[in-house]
């Protein structure tokens, strides 16, 4: 699999598909495999390119995370691949990344995708950091990656997928984790709404208690144009609780900007 040297890190990427540029975002401990299902439907028609972020699966970590430094990351990324348009698609953690992109290079987004994600500072943030760093401290990634799944996934959604979950998670060095919940929580994407003027969908797990509905709605109302779909039975991890659903309502709306 191909990995290429960013500022100071080996970034580990998948690169499937062709037709017009795809760059995946994913969430806080996961990588590129919470796309798995998406690139596996989406890369005929298009180039499917998933990085796992610094400190995340297959790619080093050198000891700093903030967005500014992961954008700069694929921003390297897209050049390394010589690409200068694509479509963005970002979950959770991936949101707030992809508007920090935008912020900083305007002309590269054809699209947006948000999904289960949030763009505001939050209160509790600082409470949930220190529960996060006193968890890790103690529990072994694998265990935390546990707790995390049984947290995030659906009741409904088959034991294979949490243990998968959990094992993805445990790749996640602690160090690596805590300083990614720090440089996320503590950034305020609210400011960069306004700043995407391509066609944007807000995509929410019906069930997602981690960033609710109310979360969805305030990157919409800040996105001039943007729309909420809702993915039923899903909570958090939409790609993962409901794939397919998720990919039919993201195949949609790339065929609509063709």
């Amino acid at each position: 699999m191909p990995t290429f040297k960013a500022n100071g890190e080996q970034i580990f990427y998948v690169d499937e598909g062709t037709g017009p540029a795809i760059l995946f975002i994913h969430s806080l401990g996961t990588n590129n495999y919470l796309y798995r299902d998406q690139i596996a439907a989406l890369k005929a028609n298009y180039r499917c390119i998933a990085p796992d972020c610094r400190g995340h699966g297959a790619s080093s970590y050198s000891g700093t995370f903030t967005l500014d430094d992961v954008v700069g990351d694929h921003k390297a990324l897209l050049d390394h691949l010589n690409i200068d348009k694509c479509h963005i698609v970002g979950l959770s953690m991936g949101g707030p990344i992809a508007l920090c992109l935008n912020r900083h290079n305007p002309d590269i987004a054809l699209s947006m995708t948000i999904a289960d994600s949030f763009a505001r500072l939050r209160d509790g943030s600082e409470d949930r950091i220190y529960a996060t760093q006193e968890a890790v401290a103690y529990l072994s990634m694998q265990e935390f990656g546990s707790q995390y799944a049984g947290d995030r996934l659906m009741p409904t959604t088959p034991m294979d997928k949490l243990d998968e979950l959990a094992a993805e998670i445990s790749k996640c060095p602690p160090k690596a984790y805590v300083d990614t919940i720090r440089g996320l929580l503590t950034y305020d994407a609210s400011g960069d709404l306004a700043l995407v003027k391509v066609p944007t969908m807000v995509v929410v797990g019906d069930s997602d208690d981690a960033t609710p509905m109310s979360e969805s709605e305030f990157i919409r109302d800040g996105i001039a144009g943007s729309e909420i779909k809702v993915i039923p039975d899903a909570g958090h991890l939409s790609t993962i609780d409901s794939p397919d659903e998720f990919t039919a309502e993201l195949k949609a709306f790339l065929t609509a900007q063709s």
